[in-house]
């Protein structure tokens, strides 16, 4: 027998196994009763945007869909132009706050959103590799004092051209 995981880093959640605690017989692992009572199909459905996102590709850049959604092509290509680079352009569109993503949520646990965090970034580059096979990128996770918590981003890693000489 061999066990494959593609998110070997992944535990069940501090509040779910609390929350499995509760119970006169307690339940565990919690993380599958907590689906069954307190989620909803739909719940699943909308993380899955984010978890696998759908990407948006202009003038070489590779941008998430839901940031690009509101903005014009043409404010796209002038954000762009005015960018220093391509993978600047990239790494500050693309970045993304899980803070943000969970902003009305009561979470007791700072390891809830790392956990979240580590998480999207697993499938995010799964979902880059299987959408861009050709292409390689890098996906980012910072949580430094200078964020609001853990931070996301990614960009197209550019080929290093090789000069011959004879």
């Amino acid at each position: 027998m061999k066990k494959v995981d593609l998110i070997p880093t992944w535990s069940e959640p501090l509040s779910i196994t609390e929350w499995g605690g509760k119970f006169k017989k307690p339940i565990t692992p919690a993380w599958e009763a907590y689906l069954n009572m307190e989620s909803h199909p739909d719940d699943l459905i909308v993380f899955f945007r984010v978890i696998l996102p759908a990407f948006v590709v202009i003038k070489g850049c590779t941008i998430l869909q839901f940031k690009a959604d509101g903005h014009s092509k043409e404010s796209l290509i002038k954000f762009i132009e005015q960018a220093p680079s391509r993978e600047e352009f990239e790494k500050n569109f693309n970045n993304f706050k899980i803070y943000d993503l969970f902003s009305g949520a009561e979470v007791s646990h700072e390891s809830s959103f790392e956990q979240a965090a580590e998480l999207l970034k697993r499938s995010w580059e799964i979902a880059l590799a299987v959408a861009f096979p050709q292409k390689k990128f890098v996906v980012s996770l910072t949580n430094t004092d200078r964020d609001y918590g853990p931070t996301l981003s990614f960009y197209t890693l550019c080929p290093v051209h090789t000069v011959h000489t004879i």
